[in-house]
């Protein structure tokens, strides 16, 4: 809770208001409110993108004794090979539409991750973020707004590298750099 603290603060001074100590309540300081719901809003949709540190594959999900899979209250997104999707917290079967599952179904989940756990360099680019839309919204000062702005890109770089570097990409995963590499004859319509 202490980084998240150091965010709401961050935005508040970003908005030209006093910082809030740890022990102080935020109900009914509006800009502080409003700080703790941008910062959230920002942080769920950012999470929702799914990175290496928040997304598992080949997770798997078990059925109850009923045969029901619940989906767990902290996962923002859940893939499968098959056409099942999650439906009033639970896994359904869109082709046989059913809750019902006689074995355990194999799907990458994306997590949403407390503020406190997730790494520095993300925490940083939710912040700014959400400094930028509260000081829009509640400021918009022009030149600070383009700082701001700033702010923001140079850490969406940092983060993009950060994935990149704890990602171990591979520019052979993509599937259509690998197709281009291994096929051996020139596709119909291309001179050359």
């Amino acid at each position: 809770m202490r980084k998240y603290n150091e965010a709401i603060n961050l935005a508040l001074q970003v908005i030209g208001e006093q910082i809030i100590e740890n022990d102080v309540s935020i109900e009914g300081i509006y800009e502080a409110e409003q700080a703790d719901l941008l910062i959230e809003n920002v942080k769920e949709e950012l999470l929702s993108e799914g990175w290496t540190f928040n997304t598992d594959f080949n997770w798997s999900l078990a059925p109850d004794v009923e045969g029901y899979i619940t989906v767990p209250a902290d996962v923002i997104r859940v893939d499968t090979a098959s056409n099942y999707i999650r439906k009033d917290g639970k896994l359904y079967d869109k082709d046989n539409q059913t809750y019902k599952f006689t074995s355990a179904v194999s799907c990458d989940i994306v997590w949403d991750l407390e503020f406190d756990v997730l790494p520095p360099i993300m925490q940083q680019y939710i912040t700014l973020k959400a400094s930028r839309i509260l000081h829009q919204r509640l400021v918009g000062d022009a030149d600070v707004l383009s700082i701001l702005i700033q702010d923001e890109r140079d850490a969406l770089v940092r983060v993009k590298m950060h994935e990149e570097d704890i990602g171990d990409y591979n520019i052979f995963d993509n599937t259509t750099v690998s197709r281009v590499i291994s096929r051996n004859v020139n596709p119909v319509g291309v001179r050359g």
